[in-house]
């Protein structure tokens, strides 16, 4: 169970209910494309002859004055070093990093060549190059530069995916398909190696086969909002619309989140900027990473330039909440309420923390204030029906739970909480009827939700029935490696047969 969650154990039942995690932090969409003009990299040893300097790719002219201050600031130091030893490639490659890191792409492809020019060898200046090329939507030119770059260092993962994806985008499906069967065998690039087969079959029509590697893609990342979308269209093509649905309401939750290998090439670009929006990127990219510590500081930074972004302290809420540093977490709260941000999942997020704290009369409330502000508050409903049931309140925790139900009657998590009531209550044939909604997808959560059913359906007198859906999620549960579940499914089993 993730560390800031709370827990709200079955009633009558063998299940226990992880409750919803907070709410996912912002992610900022990826920046604009451009398209510009590409020079061959020129290798040349020094010192040069006037022609071959003529033939360098030339220095990009800057007109400083033009920037907003920040970014002046920033590239002014580089730049007048650049030109100052425009044939030194350090020189030059800090430029182009320079421009990279403050998303002047056309810049920074023309610094990184002339960089290429003059170190050739240099593995750094090719990948690098590539990534720019790839944001200006040059598939083919990136996969080149790419090919390039793992000449120098082969065993580079992050080149390896990108030189994937690139050759994918670029339309060469040939060659693009063993790149990612290799990368499965890797859990650092297993994830897109799982998306992009499944694009790949999706865009042969073979649908069936791209929801196996769509659904593998987000079982190891399930915060993928671009894999949920993939899925949603091949569910889609499929006549699963049901399913699609589901999927497309994954992708609106989490829009531009995505998994990357470290890439520690990548990192010496991104470390440069320290204004207080890559700060906070640069928070959420470590908290994924499980680098609390270094999370926090990051948000904590972009405060310290602009204490205003509400944001950074939304996320604290959950990041101190996660490090157990109550005092901390509950300052940034009041800050996003005395801003008046997002109050809905302000309050939501503080009842999770104080139900971390077991303070359940205080958690209840917060939910409370929530569901004032958002009346549809799935999240909100489903955590009160939580604090309900462990407080015995049976009938209301219910009730809170066919509020999350109608507020999103895709919620999953809700509609299992539902059915277990249902069953307290010995209204088995209701709860057969919620369970039987959760059947699909088919996913990692799935194993419990047919487990449900099956329990379900022995309560109501229904013992084949029963069997034969513990032995699916048994089946399924081994699947994804729930091993404790398993063993719990057999247990039961045993009894009834």
């Amino acid at each position: 169970m993730n560390s800031f969650q709370t827990a709200a154990c079955s009633v009558a039942l063998f299940l226990c209910v992880d409750p919803l995690p907070p709410s996912p932090p912002f992610v900022f969409p990826s920046g604009p494309r451009l398209a510009v003009s590409c020079a061959r990299p020129f290798p040349l040893s020094a010192p040069f002859t006037a022609s071959q300097q003529a033939a360098l790719p030339p220095l990009p002219r800057l007109a400083l004055d033009a920037y907003p201050p920040a970014t002046r600031q920033a590239l002014s130091r580089a730049y007048e070093n650049a030109t100052a030893h425009a044939n030194d490639a350090a020189a030059v490659g800090g430029l182009a990093r320079a421009l990279h890191a403050w998303e002047q792409w056309s810049s920074a492809h023309d610094a990184y060549l002339r960089a290429q020019a003059l170190a050739p060898a240099t593995f750094e200046w090719h990948y690098l190059d590539a990534i720019v090329l790839e944001r200006l939507a040059r598939h083919a030119d990136a996969a080149s530069h790419l090919d390039e770059a793992l000449r120098l260092s082969p065993d580079y993962v992050p080149a390896l995916v990108k030189l994937a994806e690139a050759l994918l985008e670029s339309g060469d499906r040939d060659r693009s398909r063993p790149l990612f069967d290799a990368l499965r065998a890797n859990p650092l690039s297993e994830p897109a190696a799982e998306f992009g087969l499944g694009r790949l079959a999706a865009a042969e029509g073979r649908h069936d086969t791209a929801v196996g590697h769509l659904q593998r893609a987000v079982a190891l990342f399930p915060e993928w909002g671009a894999a949920h979308y993939a899925l949603a269209l091949s569910y889609r093509a499929l006549g699963r619309s049901d399913e699609a649905r589901h999927a497309l309401e994954r992708h609106a939750q989490y829009g531009a989140r995505w998994p990357a290998p470290d890439d520690p090439v990548l990192a010496t670009v991104t470390a440069l900027r320290d204004d207080a929006q890559t700060s906070l990127e640069r928070g959420l990219k470590l908290a994924e990473s499980g680098d609390l510590t270094g999370a926090i500081a990051a948000h904590e930074a972009a405060l310290v330039r602009d204490p205003s972004i509400a944001q950074a302290h939304a996320n604290l809420i959950s990041l101190y909440g996660r490090t157990r540093n109550w005092a901390r977490a509950e300052e940034h709260y009041r800050a996003v309420v005395a801003l008046g941000f997002n109050l809905a999942d302000a309050h939501f997020d503080y009842g999770v923390l104080l139900g971390l704290q077991e303070q359940w009369e205080l958690a209840a409330a917060a939910y409370r204030q929530a569901i004032a502000v958002d009346p549809h508050h799935a999240r909100a409903w489903n955590n009160l029906g939580q604090v309900l049931e462990r407080q015995r309140q049976l009938e209301p925790a219910a009730d809170a739970y066919r509020q999350a139900v109608g507020s999103e009657p895709r919620f999953r998590l809700a509609r299992f909480n539902l059915g277990r009531m249902l069953i307290a209550f010995a209204r088995n044939d209701e709860a057969i009827v919620e369970f039987e909604k959760l059947i699909e997808p088919r996913d990692s959560e799935t194993p419990r939700y047919l487990f449900a059913l099956a329990t379900a359906h022995v309560h109501a007198g229904h013992r084949d029935e029963g069997i034969k859906w513990a032995t699916d999620a048994r089946t399924l549960a081994q699947e994804y490696g729930q091993h404790d579940l398993v063993a719990a499914i057999e247990r039961d089993l045993a009894t009834l047969k």
